[in-house]
């Protein structure tokens, strides 16, 4: 009776999940999400996306939106009826959806590496492929924490990351970017800002060991000539200025997190071998 019961009950979980999964017709305003989408091979329920979404070569998605303004009518054209967002889309946005009758699903700002694992396993679980979710972040938390293992002992350096030049803007320890910093042997001079508006008196004074940029929106490499007039600086002395050029350090998925963290943990300790975590 009770293994007829539990059949049951599996069965039916089963079932809503496939059922749910198979009607669905996604829009994703969230870059990264729109990543995961592909990456949990559910590109299928994907109509329509943002214009800074990236989408694999030989695939085309309808651009509806912005990351912070939705083009509601074209998202109704395309029968959405389930919309991806990030906390940076446009508040009225987001109640006019609701209103028609979208399900929209937003996610917030990730302040860890693991809140970045948890939206993952969520998208998965959204589009009937929470196995496979669970099973990429499986794999690249055990790179992670490889990485982790090896540089537990280090001595760390001070770092500066910029993520914004006009006004100069870091990461504070309630982002996940802090994580990228703990994990690779770093200590973020941010981690304990209350805003991520930074001064560059403020950065020349606490005389960084590294400084890693990140491109996007500005000219990475002219900021990073401007940091190399001060020659005193330990992170120009030492030649550790790291420009980041793509959403890696910005926009991780967890797979790129992992990645992106056996790049900046080598760039600050080149001397100790981390081929095995790669």
């Amino acid at each position: 009776m009770i293994k007829k019961v539990l059949f049951f009950v599996v069965f039916v979980v089963l079932f809503a999940e496939v059922s749910f999964s198979a009607g669905l017709r996604i829009v994703s305003l969230s870059p990264v999400v729109t990543q995961e989408i592909f990456m949990l091979k559910a590109q299928k329920y994907l109509v329509g996306c943002s214009k800074y979404g990236i989408v694999p070569e030989g695939f085309k998605i309808e651009r509806v939106g912005t990351v912070t303004d939705a083009d509601v009518e074209r998202i109704l054209k395309l029968k959405a009826n389930i919309v991806f967002a990030s906390s940076l889309l446009n508040p009225s946005d987001i109640k006019v959806l609701k209103r028609l009758g979208l399900k929209v699903i937003v996610f917030s700002q990730p302040g860890s590496f693991k809140q970045i694992c948890d939206d993952f396993i969520k998208v998965g679980k959204i589009v009937g492929k929470k196995d496979v979710a669970e099973k990429i972040v499986s794999e690249a938390m055990k790179k992670v924490n490889c990485i982790k293992d090896r540089l537990k002992n280090i001595r760390r350096l001070k770092v500066f990351v910029q993520i914004g030049a006009n006004p100069l803007f870091t990461a504070t320890g309630s982002s996940f970017i802090n994580d990228f910093i703990r994990f690779a042997g770093g200590i973020n001079i941010a981690e304990n800002s209350k805003s991520g508006l930074y001064s560059p008196a403020k950065v020349l004074k606490e005389n960084p060991d590294a400084i890693i940029i990140s491109q996007m929106g500005f000219n990475g490499i002219k900021q990073a000539e401007r940091w190399k007039q001060f020659k005193f600086l330990s992170a120009v002395k030492h030649n550790r200025i790291l420009i980041l050029n793509d959403y890696s350090l910005c926009s991780p998925t967890p797979v790129s997190f992992a990645k992106t963290l056996f790049k900046i943990a080598k760039f600050l300790h080149p001397e100790v071998s981390l081929e095995a975590c790669h």
